[in-house]
C-alpha cells in the first residue's frame, strides 16, 4: 500500500472528527422549567431546534428519557408511564416538518404532545402527516389513551427510529412498542410503522391490525369521534 495513503485517510477522519465535536458544541443544553397542563412545573432540558444535536446523549423531560444516535439524529424515546395530559408547543414541530422539504410532512412527537410529550427537537422528526403522523400513529396513540380511560395503564411506552442512511434526518420505519395493563391482566404490544406514504388498502390494514390489538389487550374501542 503507498505510504500516502495513511496520512489522507488521518486526515479525513480528523475532519470528520472535527464536524461532529463542532455539531455537540453548538447544541447547547439547558435545564429549564416547563409547565404540565395537569401537573405543574417539571424539569426540561431545553436545546437549539437543530437538525444535529449532541451525539449518543441522552435528554429528560420530566419522566421521559430521549436518546440520540452517534449522528445526533433523535433515536429513541421513552415514557415509564403513559398519562393523558397537555405538552406545550413550541415552533420547532414547523420547523423539522419543513426540512423534509415539499409534501406532507409534520414535525411529529416521538411521546405524543397528548401525553405530556415537548416540543423539543430530541422529541420531534420529520414525519409522513395524514396518513403516519395524524394517522396510524395517533391511531395508536388513541387506542393507548383508551386503555388508560379504561381505568388501565400503559407503561414502558417506546418509540424507536430507523434511518435510511447515516446522514438523513428523515426516519425510514417508527417501531413504538408499550405495556398495556388492565384488569390484572397485561399485554405487551408492538408496532412498526413506515414513514412513507402507503396505499389506500395497506392503511387499511394496518388500522385493522392495530384495533385488534387493543381490543385483545382488552381497551375499550375507540370512538369515531377520536379517530
Amino acid at each position: 500500500m503507498p505510504e500516502n495513503r495513511f496520512p489522507s485517510a488521518l486526515k479525513r477522519t480528523a475532519a470528520a472528527g472535527t464536524l461532529l465535536l463542532a455539531a455537540a458544541s453548538a447544541a447547547v443544553i439547558t435545564t429549564t422549567t416547563d409547565r404540565d397542563a395537569d401537573q405543574g412545573p417539571r424539569t426540561v432540558d431545553d436545546v437549539p431546534c437543530m437538525r444535529y444535536l449532541q451525539p449518543e446523549h441522552i435528554y429528560r423531560a420530566g419522566g421521559d428519557t430521549f436518546a440520540t444516535d452517534p449522528q445526533g439524529r433523535p433515536a429513541d424515546a421513552l415514557s415509564k408511564a403513559l398519562r393523558s395530559t397537555r405538552g406545550a408547543r413550541t415552533g420547532c414541530e414547523g420547523t423539522v416538518g419543513n426540512w423534509a422539504g415539499s409534501g406532507d410532512w409534520n414535525g411529529g412527537h416521538l411521546i405524543a404532545a397528548s401525553f405530556g410529550g415537548v416540543g423539543q427537537r430530541y422529541n420531534l422528526v420529520p414525519m409522513n402527516g395524514r396518513q403516519i403522523n395524524q394517522g396510524l400513529m395517533k391511531r395508536i396513540e388513541d387506542s393507548a389513551r383508551a386503555c388508560l380511560e379504561s381505568h388501565g395503564s400503559v407503561s414502558a411506552y417506546r418509540v424507536r427510529l430507523h434511518y435510511p442512511d447515516a446522514r438523513s434526518i428523515i426516519p425510514d420505519t417508527i417501531t413504538m412498542t408499550m405495556t398495556s395493563s388492565l384488569s390484572g391482566t397485561s399485554r405487551r404490544l408492538s408496532f412498526t410503522l413506515p414513514n412513507k406514504a402507503i396505499p389506500k388498502d395497506e392503511v387499511e390494514s394496518r388500522e385493522s391490525a392495530i384495533d385488534k390489538e387493543f381490543e385483545a389487550a382488552g381497551c375499550r374501542e375507540v370512538s369515531a369521534g377520536r379517530r
